[in-house]
């Protein structure tokens, strides 16, 4: 459940990047929508770390 910003961020990415900039753009647009599930990701588990205490 805490990795689900992952996959959503790559494909929502990925496909606003197509729709700007084709094939190219899709790279571009998935590695930024990867890199911001990463810190989502992270703010996640740190939330939920934070609640356990």
């Amino acid at each position: 459940m805490g990795c689900l910003p992952l996959p959503i961020f790559l494909l929502l990415g990925c496909g606003i990047g197509w729709l700007a900039g084709e094939k190219s753009g899709a790279v571009y647009g998935a590695v930024i929508g990867l890199v911001v599930g990463l810190v989502l990701t992270g703010l996640l588990f740190r939330a939920m770390r934070r609640g356990n205490r």
